[in-house]
């Protein structure tokens, strides 16, 4: 094998699903992110805004929070209750961990304040 050849390939192996085969590069997030199409129905609970529908365009979701995309920005720190079926869903809580300008909308992260029941 060439010393070019050498060169160009990885030293390590990149986890499944990674593209960049860097050791230094650690995953902060708990649990796994799942890639969802679809969008949800939310509303602020946390009385420092009048209780409205609010839209949210899913992004991603894990069991511990979600992303999506809305039309008005939510600021970090709002608790807000979100259910993906508006028919039978479960209403889950959590709170705004970050909004920010994403295109024509925002991106907002909002992270679960407690865990599905088993």
């Amino acid at each position: 094998m060439s010393v070019a050849a050498r060169q160009t390939e990885p030293l390590i192996e990149p986890a499944a699903g990674r593209t960049d085969p860097s050791p230094l590069r650690f995953e902060r997030r708990a649990f796994e992110r799942r890639p969802a199409i679809g969008t949800l129905d939310a509303v602020r609970c946390d009385g420092l805004a009048p209780p409205a529908a609010i839209a949210l365009r899913l992004l991603d979701e894990s069991e511990g929070g979600i992303a999506a995309t809305a039309d008005e920005p939510l600021p970090p720190g709002a608790r807000l209750r979100v259910r993906t079926c508006p028919v039978a869903g479960a209403w889950r809580e959590g709170v705004v961990v970050r909004c920010r300008p994403n295109g024509a909308g925002y991106a907002v992260a909002l992270a679960y304040t407690a865990r599905r029941a088993a």
